[in-house]
């Protein structure tokens, strides 16, 4: 009994003087006392090596090999069988509530989501029996619908490869087999040029079926081949071109649902991989790695548009950049990539949660002009085709685009670097003044669709609020100018927000004490207007000063 209560006395005391007692158990050896971070579990010894020994000869200590990389030697399960690429995973949690959904699937359940709503499909159930698809694919129209597609969309999106899109319709036609999800793809692509040819106001129509019937025919058979749940690179690719019009900005209710099953079907087949590390042909892999970068400026583009971070994080990823080859669309794309990988950091480090600091903020510029001097220096020369100026201007309008995204916060802020105003301002009167370009060229009316995917709204608004914060500033004029010719291009015929954004050029002319002359309908309306009001992202910039 008074050796139990010893025992107890020893527990209570403090760790200390424990340690100055080291009595004998009952084998004779001495009783240790270790802290608690010394007996913490270890990782077991190497077979034939003994427990609290030193390392054996030629061997490292845990200290010592701690900034070693462990190698797994482990590319999930993805293989190249037969041609076709397998899942990347053996299982994928996340389609689970999909596949149950769809069974369980109750009309009276208003809560009830099944993958078709997440796929965004209004209609998907048309009716089509293999007739119906037999009468598709026999269809002349979709011949003409893939040639331009392939002239005047496949630079913009250059995920499929057309060639091998042709061979499996002429499959279709002769009954051969095909490829999983090849009425799928095929059809996506009807869509997608069906909406390029509507865009250009082309005379010849090339289809009597709407768009939306594409879409739907699409979004059926796409779901009919199994996607999301059991994807393939042919369903990947068509639910790319069925979500790409979320790319277009200005959308103040957005579906995320085609965006966000996109990308994690996408990560589950692998395509998040570098796919040299899976043995793929040299082809295989180019059009693995544009499909992935696309999907990748899908991902940015739409996060820019509604100020939502991005679904896809740069450390998840290695797929290597592309090699541009001295094709145009890959110029394009490598653009694309370039300057949606500086955006996405601009994200992080400047819009994410944490406070930006004017380290990161020069950093970034420091890139952003980098970025901007390499993409645009091989953008121009003599004897250009109609295509080869469109993917310039393009090009320079994405870095233009970079660079305000990243400035744009000196309207936020009185703690941003004053140097940002001219940056931005410059980069917006660049980007508007290729947006014109594209509007009012004739010769590049057939890219009309492609130029819609991007957004003069936004820099237009940069404009009017600096106007409000810089009244009778030196660009003052200048800006006024620019602003009543995109106004007189596109208020109230190209797209509805452009009458919203009356509101703020009614308050920039008021500031600026501009005579408006008969335009009587520019008085300055009730309650405040700012950018924050037409631009998510500028309303999502909380920092009201930066960190040295």
């Amino acid at each position: 009994m008074d050796r139990a209560f010893s025992v107890f006395t020893w527990i209570a005391q403090d760790w200390q003087e424990i340690a100055k007692y080291k009595p004998a158990n009952s084998v004779g050896r001495p009783c240790v006392y270790r802290s608690k971070t010394a007996t913490k579990t270890q990782a077991a010894p190497p077979q034939g090596q003994p427990s609290n020994t030193k390392p054996l000869p030629g061997q490292r200590s845990d200290n010592e090999r701690g900034g070693q990389t462990i190698s797994f030697n482990q590319h999930g399960h993805l293989k190249a069988n037969n041609g076709l690429r397998l899942r990347y995973y053996s299982s994928s949690s996340w389609v689970a509530s999909v596949e149950e959904s769809d069974t369980s699937t109750s009309p009276d359940d208003p809560y009830t989501v099944s993958s078709q709503g997440l796929l965004g499909l209004n209609n998907p159930s048309l009716g089509l029996s293999s007739g119906g698809i037999d009468s598709f694919v026999q269809s002349n129209q979709v011949d003409r619908l893939i040639s331009w597609y392939s002239q005047y969309c496949h630079f913009w999106f250059p995920v499929v490869d057309v060639a091998e899109i042709m061979t499996s319709l002429q499959d279709l036609r002769n009954q051969k087999t095909s490829s999983p999800g090849a009425t799928a793809i095929i059809s996506a692509l009807c869509y997608a040029a069906s909406c390029s040819v509507s865009a250009s106001n082309n005379a010849e129509p090339l289809s009597s079926i709407p768009s939306s019937s594409w879409r739907n025919v699409a979004s059926q058979l796409l779901f009919d081949s199994g996607y999301p749940s059991r994807p393939n690179l042919n369903t990947i690719r068509a639910a790319f071109l069925l979500a790409a019009p979320s790319m277009a900005e200005g959308v103040f209710h957005p579906d995320p649902g085609p965006i966000c099953v996109l990308v994690r079907a996408a990560q589950s087949l692998g395509l998040h991989r570098e796919p040299m590390s899976f043995q793929l042909s040299a082809h295989e892999a180019v059009l693995s790695r544009i499909l992935w970068w696309s999907i990748r400026g899908l991902d940015t583009s739409y996060a820019v548009a509604h100020a939502l971070p991005p679904l896809i994080h740069p450390t998840t990823t290695d797929v290597q950049m592309i090699d541009c080859e001295d094709k145009v669309e890959r110029k394009l794309l490598k653009t694309i990539i370039r300057t949606g990988l500086l955006i996405s950091s601009t994200f992080h480090n400047i819009y994410g949660v944490r406070q930006p600091t004017f380290n990161d903020v020069q950093r970034l510029d420091e890139e952003s002009e980098k970025v901007s001097t390499e993409e645009v220096s091989d953008s121009q020369h003599p004897g250009m085709t109609a295509l080869e100026r469109f993917v310039a201007m393009s090009r320079r309008m994405c870095c233009c685009k970079m660079l305000f995204i990243l400035h744009q916060p000196y309207l936020r802020t009185p703690q941003w670097p004053q140097s940002s105003r001219i940056k931005a301002l410059n980069a917006c009167q660049d980007y508007i003044g290729g947006f014109l370009t594209g509007v009012t060229d004739h010769a590049l009316s057939p890219y009309r669709w492609v130029l819609e995917h991007f957004d003069v709204i936004h820099p237009c608004a940069i404009l009017l609020q600096d106007l409000i914060q810089h009244p009778g500033s030196l660009e003052s004029d200048t800006l006024r100018n620019i602003v009543e010719t995109c106004f007189s291009t596109f208020s109230k015929v190209s797209h509805p927000d452009w009458a919203r954004l009356e509101r703020l050029r009614s308050k920039a002319w008021a500031a600026n004490c501009w005579n408006v002359g008969e335009q009587t309908d520019l008085a300055l309306p009730e309650g405040d207007v700012s950018l924050a009001d037409w631009d998510p992202l500028f309303a999502s910039f909380i920092w009201e000063e930066l960190l040295t």
